[in-house]
């Protein structure tokens, strides 16, 4: 490309290294530098992806023997108003970022997921949620507005009230209708730089889920981890981990607690450990009698739970957990790991979850980590959240195994789909444009015409929407 910017030829992974992609890479440093690409690529007839952080486990941010931009660059926070709570980004601004130049004046993120890695217009693109999602939507509920990048050149700003259905479309539309400049995120109004934590014991999935119910009337964060070993009548045991916001009286010190030197003070071992260490110590956990193993000794630690008060947790600490282990996900190499979350409503979630877990056992595939949430729905025209719970499952990729793990993901899709639920697409790597289809139905079309609209060239693209969407309106 003739645009004064660095190309290179790179082999870039999904963040669960199981996919990867020979790309050629840009990273733009200004908004002109997108403006620029989108131009000459569009004049070549070539393909872009855009790229954050790289935190999708699959393919969404690839672009096989094309063209990805990555916007991590695109790192500035442009304003912030400590008054009213409202912060205007880049795209390739952090979570972590956000959060060490809010939380001082009392704001943090209206949603945190479980790394603060995440760019925020990976975030957006993606729609994702956190552990609160069931009463603070996902992370569009939090954009209050965006400039979009058009492949046109042309730059729209958009919000509910001005140009609201590309909005809608933009917000958990995979970056495929247009690149984010900036975003207006609203924070939201914390008292401390500590909650509240405490954890539950539950013996079967339908107990557990009864507590997650029972929880929302209190706590500000939920999150289950599932024992995936567990059979039977125990068939998805777990713990339950609940937490809430303090109240403006609870904290002498919030100028203290609220401070980034707090919130990084407590270093876990894994952090103190030589670099590489962790994973190779961590990759015989990844083989079926690791993944056992570890599920025993995660229940068993949970017994001494029971009669434990609730505790202080730093927000970091409790909001980031996939942050204090660093490169976790290199223990699962050489294949890497393939993640599965499904979404389904309440009425069918447990029969779903329960066909899910079986159906991974039987196969001799029982997942590595299970994670079950809570959810409401959302207005985001591709939105995978649905009113019920989400169940996500990572499995380890093993040697000879690749395609009985495909073809057991590919069954699991189809549980989902007559449970009347949807995929994930930032954890997703085994969609059919079939399955897709049957998902997000009508959503579909209405994304597609919009596609047609502001894209009419195609030349904003990815794996996972060629694999996936694109099959749909091939001619």
């Amino acid at each position: 490309m003739s645009v004064a910017l660095d190309v290179m030829d790179e082999e870039l992974t999904g963040w669960g290294l199981a996919q990867s992609a020979r790309c050629k890479v840009a990273r733009p440093e200004a908004v002109a530098d997108i403006a620029a690409i989108f131009a000459e690529a569009a004049r070549a007839g070539q393909t872009i992806a855009l790229r954050g952080a790289g935190c999708s486990y699959g393919d969404a941010a690839l672009n096989n023997h094309a063209l990805v931009l990555d916007c991590s660059r695109l790192n500035h926070i442009l304003a912030w108003d400590a008054e009213s709570g409202q912060i205007t980004v880049e795209p390739g601004v952090t979570i972590a970022q956000i959060w060490r130049r809010t939380l001082p004046d009392g704001w943090w993120p209206m949603v945190a997921p479980g790394t603060s890695a995440v760019t925020v217009g990976g975030a957006a693109a993606m729609q994702i949620h956190g552990k609160n999602n069931w009463h603070a939507g996902a992370f569009g509920e939090s954009v209050l507005a965006f400039d979009l990048l058009l492949p046109s050149g042309q730059t729209l700003t958009c919000s509910r009230e001005s140009n609201s259905e590309l909005f809608t479309a933009a917000v958990g539309g995979m970056g495929l209708l247009g690149a984010f400049t900036a975003l207006t995120l609203q924070t939201r109004r914390v008292h401390s730089g500590n909650v509240w934590e405490v954890t539950s014991v539950h013996n079967s999935l339908d107990a557990l889920i009864a507590a997650l119910d029972e929880a929302t009337s209190w706590a500000t964060d939920l999150v289950a981890w599932i024992d995936t070993s567990a059979r039977g009548k125990q068939l998805g045991r777990g713990l339950l981990k609940m937490s809430r916001d303090l109240e403006p009286d609870e904290d002498a010190h919030p100028e203290l607690t609220r401070t980034e030197a707090y919130q990084t003070r407590q270093r876990s071992l894994a952090t103190r450990l030589p670099s590489g260490w962790l994973p190779r110590l961590a990759r015989p956990l990844t083989s079926p009698a690791g993944v056992w193993l570890s599920n025993r000794g995660q229940w068993m630690s949970g017994q001494g739970v029971r009669h434990r008060s609730s505790h202080l947790a730093s927000y970091v600490g409790a909001n980031f957990p996939l942050d204090a282990i660093p490169d976790w996900r290199e223990s699962y190499r050489p294949g890497g790991l393939l993640q599965h979350q499904s979404m389904i409503p309440a009425e069918a979630a447990s029969a779903a979850f329960h066909k899910i877990l079986d159906r991974s056992q039987r196969a001799g595939l029982t997942p590595s980590f299970a994670v079950l949430k809570k959810h409401r729905a959302s207005d985001a025209l591709l939105s995978c959240l649905v009113e019920g719970y989400s169940l996500a499952l990572d499995y380890p990729v093993r040697r000879g195994q690749e395609e009985k793990l495909r073809k057991l993901l590919g069954a699991l899709n189809d549980i989902t789909v007559e449970a009347g639920g949807r995929v994930y697409f930032a954890k997703d790597s085994t969609l059919t444009p079939t399955q897709t289809q049957r998902m997000y139905g009508d959503a579909l079309e209405r994304f597609h015409a919009l596609k047609q609209q502001y894209d009419p060239q195609g030349l904003l693209t990815t794996d996972l929407y060629q694999r996936a969407i694109a099959p749909l309106y091939s001619e």
